[in-house]
């Protein structure tokens, strides 16, 4: 994955980005305000996929926390977790489209 460093994508909303591992161990991240996300990013895939487990749904694919200013985005990514944190005026769809591709 390239690194997570995405200034151009500032006025579009993107605050910050953070790649973890399944325990929570950071791999790489971006931005000031992402370790907390860090933090629970590996928490929030378990809690999901054991939601969906009770539902017969497949592993969790993606997660959003919205709160009243912010967006957390939490995905799946290579054997990893990839957490975004952006503004709620953000257009989350396309700001996720260009970090993955």
């Amino acid at each position: 994955m390239q690194p997570l460093d995405y200034p151009h994508l500032e006025s579009k909303g993107f605050i910050g980005a953070i790649e973890c591992t399944d325990t929570g161990v950071t791999i790489q991240s971006s931005g000031e305000e992402v370790e907390l996300l860090g933090q629970v990013l590996g928490y929030v895939t378990q809690i999901g996929n054991m939601i969906g487990e009770s539902f017969g749904l497949d592993n969790l694919e993606e997660a959003h926390l919205i709160g009243s200013n912010t967006t957390a985005v939490c995905i799946p990514l290579e054997g990893n977790h990839l957490g975004v944190l952006c503004s709620n005026r953000a257009q989350i769809d396309s700001l996720i489209s260009e970090i993955l591709n």
